[in-house]
């Protein structure tokens, strides 16, 4: 597995086993695909007719998306995914390789056989480019670790910059700075190695902030932080935001209820602000967005985030229930996919009402729509939403320009994303994939392997493991805090679970691996 041929092999196989998927499961829009194209679309001009599209996402995912799909087409896009897949599964068996052939091998074995990490890279969205680019930091990491220096350590922040650039929840992971701190080193360099780490990450990613302040007047890695943890979580799963929670969620109710209550669909549907808070789900929180930036742009979701705190404050045991339960079936669950129906079914949100009857809002939502989606919010309010009915809307722009851009900027996202699928697929086949994915095992089951071989064997190299496992656990626990349940989210960590149990049940011990500097 060490050498160019074994590389070589994995590769091979890799794209085999994603080739043969790929006769019944073509690459499909994956999660929040269309926001992704529009970052793209967008992201050559230098001011968006949409700046929360592109505060609200960053760049690395619509880049890797977005410009195989616009130069290439669907084809071009499913051979980067499958080179993408091959990439990671590679890097992820030479870091298993750390440990020693036999922990390479299981790893390999385990990867091209794994249904939902192939899954992943036939749905184009972040979380497949972060499965990546997290493949790739371990490796960096392991590496860095075996024979320090101040290039591997720069490097080691370099991809937690990218990781960052690809789904911004995964700043944490800028604990892997205190890897340095846990090598047998002297204590001035084990400081200069966690300083490199900081200052290389730190670098790209205030040069990202500072292209947001001056493209967009907004000097943020991405605008969307302060509304999520805890406040999404807490309102839309958990529901234990209310306005007796403190003084923060007593002023939410009131702008609530004199602000986005009157306004339509939510007046037609007699929505209350303890219907609003009790059942509230994704549409009515992208109105709290809305609703906060133009009560005060700048604040930047500071009033959710505070009205966040005190329900968790005011409902711990209920929040933590709530992360605790996402968090295992994230690690239980597997992930299924479907092919798209084909002619797409008339969603109820979009049925005009029919004499004094309304629709009944889809997806258990309150109302059938926002009264005005996130993305429309502007620091100088230039879109409106305009509504005619209780169920019909559209957008008004301050001036003539801004609906041209808007206009193209739609043209141009549609255009792409009748691009896929490629083909339509084997809708039985899928289904017997979805199915193998139940057979696999789950990421709990690969945790506990990995903990009690680690304990009992004792292989070399334990602390570069637990470091692994460590920093999956803390981006699953930081998603957790702050979303519900998505597999998609878990699927790119369940490697590094993999590859603990690789270390502690087959791990080579004693001096069979290569010298490595001890870890604390």
């Amino acid at each position: 597995m060490g050498t160019h041929r074994g590389a070589l092999a994995v590769i091979v196989l890799a794209l085999i086993q994603f080739g043969i998927v790929s006769v019944a499961l073509p690459v499909i829009p994956g999660r929040d695909f269309g926001d992704y194209l529009w970052f793209w679309v967008q992201m050559g001009a230098a001011h968006s007719v949409f700046p929360m599209s592109m505060l609200f996402r960053v760049p690395v995912a619509p880049l890797v998306i977005g410009a195989p799909l616009d130069l290439t087409g669907s084809w071009g896009l499913s051979v980067v995914m499958a080179l993408l897949f091959a990439f990671s599964v590679l890097a992820w068996v030479r870091t298993a390789l750390t440990f020693g052939n036999r922990a390479a091998l299981v790893a390999a074995a385990a990867l091209l056989v794994f249904p939902g990490y192939t899954i992943l890279f036939h749905e184009p969205s972040s979380n497949p480019v972060f499965a990546a680019t997290y493949a790739l930091l371990a490796l960096l990491l392991v590496r860095a670790v075996i024979r320090p220096s101040a290039t591997r350590f720069a490097l080691v922040g370099l991809g937690i910059a990218v990781a960052a650039l690809t789904r911004p929840e995964t700043q944490v992971l800028l604990v892997l700075a205190a890897v340095p701190l846990t090598l047998a080193l002297r204590w001035s360099r084990r400081l200069a190695y966690a300083a490199i780490v900081i200052a290389a990450a730190a670098f790209v990613l205030a040069g990202w902030a500072v292209n947001n302040g001056v493209r967009y007047g907004d000097y943020t890695l991405a605008r969307r932080g302060l509304a999520y943890l805890p406040f999404f979580r807490a309102f839309t799963t958990d529901h234990i935001v209310s306005g007796t929670n403190g003084p923060a969620s007593r002023k939410l109710a009131q702008e609530v209820q004199s602000d986005l209550l009157p306004l339509q669909p939510y007046r037609a549907y007699r929505v209350t602000v303890r219907s609003f808070f009790t059942a509230g789900k994704d549409r009515e929180f992208a109105d709290l967005l809305s609703l906060s930036d133009r009560l005060a742009w700048a604040s930047n979701y500071s009033l959710l985030r505070r009205a966040g705190l005190e329900a968790v404050r005011a409902h711990p045991g209920t929040y933590v229930r709530g992360v605790a339960r996402t968090l295992l079936d994230e690690f239980w669950l597997p992930l299924y996919v479907a092919l798209p129906a084909t002619t797409p079914k008339e969603s109820s949100s979009a049925m005009p009402a029919t004499g004094s009857r309304l629709p009944k809002p889809s997806e258990g939502e309150l109302v059938p729509s926002s009264n005005q989606g996130a993305y429309l919010a502007t620091s100088d309010n230039h879109i409106r939403e305009i509504w005619t009915s209780p169920t019909e809307h559209h957008l008004v722009f301050a001036t003539a320009a801004q609906k041209r851009a808007y206009d193209r900027v739609q043209s141009d996202s549609a255009r792409l994303t009748a691009k896929l699928p490629a083909y339509s697929g084997d809708a039985f086949i899928v289904r017997q994939l979805s199915r193998a994915s139940r057979i696999f095992p789950p990421g709990l089951i690969w945790l506990a392997a990995g903990l009690v071989g680690l304990a009992i064997r004792r292989p070399t190299r334990t602390g570069v493991a637990l470091w692994l496992i460590a920093s999956a656990l803390t981006v699953a626990l930081v998603e957790a805090l702050s979303d519900y349940t998505i597999i998609d989210f878990a699927v790119p960590l369940l490697p590094a679970f993999i590859v603990l149990a690789a270390a502690g049940v087959v791990g080579s011990r004693g001096n069979s691996a290569p010298h490595a500097p001890r870890t604390s």
